[in-house]
């Protein structure tokens, strides 16, 4: 780890992929400064890295949910992005009591089809 004039650690954000980094500069209280020098097994700028993308992932997710409850038009890079991460704002709903109930009784009294192949579905 790196220091600067201030004597802040200096966490240097590159990665061995494509993607192009910057670097930050991050305080901590010296306590934790100890700390982390006392695990140097631990790369403390993938652990930053890692909590600043998920903070950021949970702001986009947020913003998205804001737009479909204010039923405010997607754009095509909200689209993009809610298909890149496999997540749309109405995973976040929960099941309505009614639906839950009811597979539930079909699990509990085997009213599930069995079919050999998706043709069966369909006859």
């Amino acid at each position: 780890m790196e220091k600067d004039a201030d004597g802040a650690i200096a966490l240097n954000m590159c990665a061995h992929s494509n993607m192009c980094m910057s670097n930050i500069t991050l305080y901590v209280p010296e306590n934790v400064k100890k700390e982390m020098d006392s695990h140097d097994e631990v790369r403390w700028s993938e652990v930053a890295r890692k909590a600043i993308m998920e903070k950021i992932f949970q702001m986009k997710k947020l913003d998205l949910l804001r737009k479909y409850v204010e039923k405010e038009p997607f754009t095509d890079e909200d689209y993009a992005w809610m298909d890149e991460n496999d997540w749309h704002p109405v995973d976040e709903k929960e099941m309505k009591l009614s639906f839950v109930k009811e597979v539930q009784e079909i699990s509990r009294h085997g009213k599930f089809r069995k079919v050999k192949n998706i043709k069966e579905l369909f006859e």
